[in-house]
């Protein structure tokens, strides 16, 4: 509780310990990953990116040839989470002495003032966004993550939930997994990037058994990008340069998910489907859906004559928006980065009223992104 409203995180991150494979990926596949260890012998944490999968890194957003990170210094963020991954604070000394587990993560919401998360990954964000990987992979490496945060959700149930890694290479193998994640380890939804797979649109027809599951079961299908992802097209546009990169990606990725979504008739032909777009804002949907209701009048008849509401209605019906909370009259970030926003999510920005002195209903099939986290 946060001056007395009571909050719902919809987008909050976890720290994957650096053993996760070695306990709980299945054994026929482990040959397959390599990670960093230690002088030990055990896995340790390392680099972005230096999880090897079939001797390609997980991402290049810290394996660059020429990038070099600042040494650790000071940081002038007030917040006390915020800017602790990008300077030696001392803020996260007390999830590093609990490595980062579900009591450690409880702890940051008690400061945070949050009172139920949605947890998504870190590290995993990137572990199977790459085209051609083989399905099977895939699956395994999908559900040695659910398995892990099903257990790490176990410290506290009633305040940690989580959304399922899908193994989209294979549609079938991802509606076989969210079907478990749901029903046996009580995901409330699902995550995906929006970088195309495979070279499949979102609006293919491929995707279709998976859109009707989500409506079937109840759960909310979450695009979340990162950036870094050996398939994603902002490394042919912009290179090595993780800050171009990483500004293009959370929002041209999204928009052109959103214009599949909406153009290509997802919506229409499935209209229960609730879907959520993570950590990209929320400033950037009002020009894109003004720019679709533009167009609407002279391509629709011709181009998509299936659809039968207005871009705004389908986006009031189907979407979800998440948006970064600041300080308290802070509506901008300085340059030198003083005001640097907190990693809080609240969801339905445009019924974004909040509700004091009532708990939020969380049902096991609630949306991440909807009416629960309003």
């Amino acid at each position: 509780m946060k001056d007395g409203l009571r909050f719902v995180d919809c987008d909050m991150h976890i720290m994957e310990p650096p053993d996760l494979f070695d306990r709980y990926l299945d054994p026929a596949f482990k040959h397959r990953v390599s990670t960093p260890v230690g002088a030990d012998g055990r896995p340790t944490r390392g680099l972005s990116g230096m999880i090897y999968i079939d001797g390609l890194p997980t991402s290049d957003s810290d394996v660059q040839q020429y990038r070099k990170r600042r040494r650790p210094g000071p940081t002038n963020s007030t917040q006390p989470l915020s800017g602790s991954r990008l300077a030696d604070t001392g803020r996260l000394d007390f999830a590093i002495e609990r490595k980062y587990n579900g009591e450690a993560q409880v702890m940051g919401m008690v400061m945070e003032g949050v009172d139920i998360a949605v947890l998504y990954p870190t590290t995993g964000l990137s572990l199977i966004a790459r085209d051609d990987l083989d399905p099977q992979l895939s699956l395994a490496l999908c559900q040695a993550y659910n398995n892990w945060i099903h257990e790490f959700c176990g410290h506290s149930p009633e305040r940690l939930k989580f959304v399922a890694m899908l193994p989209v290479h294979d549609v079938h193998l991802a509606c076989r997994e969210l079907v478990r994640c749901v029903r046996e380890l009580g995901a409330v939804g699902s995550f995906v990037r929006p970088n195309l797979v495979n070279g499949r649109y979102w609006h293919s027809n491929y995707w279709d058994p998976l859109y009707t599951l989500h409506e079937e079961l109840g759960v909310t299908w979450g695009f979340h990008e990162g950036s870094g992802a050996l398939y994603s097209h902002m490394n042919v546009l912009y290179g090595e340069n993780r800050f171009y990169r990483h500004v293009a990606s959370h929002w041209i990725e999204m928009q052109q998910a959103l214009i599949a979504m909406i153009i290509g008739g997802v919506f229409e032909f499935h209209p229960k489907l609730r879907v959520g777009f993570l950590e990209a804002q929320n400033s950037w949907a009002p020009g894109i859906l003004s720019r679709i209701e533009w167009d609407y009048p002279q391509y629709r008849d011709s181009h998509a004559p299936y659809l039968t509401l207005t871009p705004r209605e389908y986006f009031r019906r189907n979407l979800g928006k998440s948006a970064e909370e600041r300080p308290a009259g802070d509506r901008r970030a300085d340059p030198d980065g003083r005001r640097a926003p907190l990693r809080v999510h609240r969801g339905r920005l445009q019924e974004g009223r909040r509700r004091r002195g009532r708990r939020p209903h969380h049902r096991r099939d609630a949306s991440p992104v909807g009416k629960d986290c309003r």
